[in-house]
């Protein structure tokens, strides 16, 4: 309960913070972590290898445990139904050996953050503005999950399912994404199944196709997110 509630206060923070800087050109805090534009990761590293939270807060400076969302250059996702953003221990050094991290969706109208899961985290997405068709399934032997989540509403997604977000507005909307760990991981589903695997073992798991064709749907799996489902796509005059 009590980590419920700390995600519940941190993604309130994020949230209040967002409306704030849209109302303003936003003043980039550049982190001592990046340097033009890219991540130092030796620094990164000497942080997490620190003995004790002692040791690792006096390597960091302020500006380390604030998070830009909007003017991020790192943990980026982008396609053609919106982009998230993402803070974690490979970009935020205040996260790390805090078991945290958060991610923030900016989906267009009928964006859908593509099914997908976080292999080291449970997931509790709050909707900021919009309503979102959220689902997952968590294992084989499970029935599907399905809701609906208004703005206000938040869902949670079990560590390891598989799971998804799709915007059913004609206009943008944005959800805040927390994890209970500073290293979620994420795994789309539909580009790796078909990118990281091998064609032959992809085709075999299709009932055979041959390796022309697993090349071909290759070509066509969307990057993350995308435009959503074709009832919406219809319904808001974008197909």
């Amino acid at each position: 309960m009590q980590m419920f509630q700390f995600f519940i206060c941190f993604s309130s923070l994020i949230i209040v913070g967002t409306f704030r800087q849209t109302t303003r050109t936003s003043t980039s805090t550049v982190l001592s972590t990046i340097s033009n534009g890219l991540l130092d990761l030796k620094r990164l590293e000497n942080v997490r290898n620190s003995i004790n939270q002692q040791s690792r807060i006096a390597k960091l400076n302020a500006s380390d445990f604030i998070f830009d969302f909007i003017s991020a250059t790192t943990g980026i996702s982008k396609g053609t139904g919106g982009r998230t953003v993402q803070a974690s221990a490979f970009n935020f050094p205040g996260a790390i050996g805090n078991g945290v991290a958060m991610t923030v969706g900016y989906l267009s109208a009928c964006g859908i953050n593509l099914p997908h899961t976080h292999p080291r985290a449970t997931e509790i997405n709050f909707s900021v503005d919009g309503d979102f068709d959220v689902g997952f399934l968590q294992e084989n032997g499970v029935g599907f999950i399905m809701n609906t989540v208004r703005r206000g509403m938040a869902a949670v997604f079990p560590q390891g399912a598989i799971h998804f977000e799709q915007n059913l507005n004609c206009v943008p909307a944005t959800f805040v994404a927390a994890f209970n760990n500073e290293d979620p991981g994420v795994l789309t589903i539909a580009n790796t199944f078909f990118g990281g695997l091998p064609a032959n073992v992809v085709g075999a798991s299709l009932g055979g196709l041959n390796i022309t064709t697993i090349n071909d749907i290759r070509m066509s799996v969307a990057q993350n997110p995308s435009v959503g489902i074709e009832e919406c796509r219809k319904r808001c005059g974008l197909s």
